[in-house]
């Protein structure tokens, strides 16, 4: 209780000396691209030059001003952004005097320390302190991350992601449903979580394709059981099956799939609210794909353009920009460099990481990649175990040296973004 008031503490600290200083820097040394600010299809202002909030609302964060002030309109090229960051700006925004770059900004940094503790809490229950500590500090000090400070939708993402993958895994139908249905809201890939809700379904069914596996190889007995071990007699729960002691395999635990399968429905309901939603702000409920192709980026059917996703990682062309950035594929590689850790860890969690990670790289060919890694929480998971100090372990070695290198590599790259981002040069 008292390592997770304390973590409270200092991520609370943290955020205060982040905008403190960052508010400082800017005050006294500002390098605003005007012409950067004038070229976009939206900033704030929306009418006059720049000033100095602006540094607060670039890029996309402009469009969520926009739109949690203007609202939906048809044809406009902010469609493309989904509604429920935008909803969250308009009702919170009354709060501080009808300041929506202010509303933004409290709300982002609130939203997103909710969902660093919850993370953390999670992770500890299931890997110890010391790997939720270093996990938090890796997924803190991201290069990507910078967004959970600013008026972007990745707060809530994170928040309503880290709340869905603790209730499937203890089993809390509420709280799933309620996360699962805002996801789609949240994000075009929020449709997405049915496929870990579908793996969490599907849970009761390993236990007995294993026994019938074992049966069927003679291995009945002692093998029958330790496949079901965690569902023999007087230490059942829901979603579990019992043994017959005789080496025959129970019966297909239909029952326990279903009363999980139903988690799928909110999901879809979700991604049907969203529809309706466009649908009455602009008389198309597909207006929000079109107005993708206004930025001519992400596309559903690059999720099976398998050739044009390799071509694309082999092809970079800047260090960092819109297009063909080589930082965006250098946090693919993170990504993938974690996958045998995770694959250990747990299984369900390459389901995640599918969703979060390789997802959103194919469909956007690596575009603002570093900034979805920062909501792929499975990655941080896997770095925090791997590089937590040993127990007992004095003094330095190989992994502490690896570790700090790593914090410190994510810090230089996550400091020298938030410089790009405030002052209007591509971030993510």
């Amino acid at each position: 209780m008292w390592l997770s008031v304390c973590t409270v503490w200092v991520l609370v600290l943290f955020k205060g000396a982040y905008v403190l200083c960052l508010t400082l820097a800017l005050c006294h040394w500002p390098q605003l691209e005007v012409a950067s600010f004038f070229g976009v299809k939206q900033h704030w202002p929306r009418e006059g030059g720049p000033v100095f909030s602006s540094h607060f609302a670039t890029w996309d964060a402009a469009h969520y001003l926009h739109l949690s002030g203007s609202g939906y309109q048809a044809g406009d090229p902010s469609c493309a952004f989904y509604p429920l960051w935008p909803l969250l700006l308009c009702g919170f925004s009354p709060v501080v005097g009808d300041n929506h770059v202010l509303a933004a900004l409290v709300l982002a940094n609130a939203l997103s320390l909710a969902g660093w503790v919850f993370f953390h809490r999670v992770v500890a229950r299931r890997w110890g302190e010391s790997a939720a500590s270093w996990a938090l500090v890796f997924l803190v000090a991201f290069p990507g991350s910078l967004f959970f400070q600013f008026n972007y939708s990745e707060s809530v993402f994170l928040l309503l992601v880290v709340l869905l993958w603790w209730a499937l895994e203890e089993g809390r139908p509420g709280w799933a449903a309620l996360a699962a249905g805002l996801l789609p809201l949240t994000r075009g890939v929020g449709i997405f979580v049915v496929l870990p809700i579908a793996w969490y379904a599907l849970k009761p069914v390993a236990p007995w394709l294993k026994a019938r596996a074992a049966a069927a190889s003679g291995g009945a007995g002692a093998n029958w059981k330790a496949a079901l071990a965690w569902g023999q007699s007087g230490n059942r729960g829901p979603g579990q099956v019992s043994s017959p002691g005789e080496g025959v395999p129970a019966a297909f635990p239909l029952g326990d799939a279903a009363g999980r399968a139903w988690l799928l429905a909110p999901p879809l309901l979700g991604w049907a609210a969203y529809l309706a939603l466009m649908g009455a702000w602009t008389g198309n409920p597909f207006e929000g794909f079109a107005a993708q192709k206004h930025w001519g980026v992400h596309a559903i059917g690059n999720l099976w353009d398998v050739p044009k996703f390799v071509v694309g990682f082999f092809t970079p062309s800047e260090w960092h920009a819109f297009r063909g950035s080589l930082l965006d594929r250098c946090g693919f590689v993170l990504v993938v460099y974690c996958l045998p850790v995770i694959w250990r860890l747990d299984k369900g969690l390459l389901v995640w990481i599918y969703v979060l990670g390789v997802l959103p790289a194919m469909s956007g060919t690596f575009t603002s990649f570093t900034r979805f890694a920062s909501c792929a929480f499975p990655v941080f998971i896997a770095l925090g175990v791997v590089f937590k100090p040993e127990q007992g372990g004095a003094g330095w070695s190989i992994r502490a040296c690896l570790r700090w290198v790593v914090v410190l590599v994510f810090v230089v790259l996550h400091g020298l973004l938030v410089w790009r981002f405030v002052n209007f040069r591509w971030a993510g």
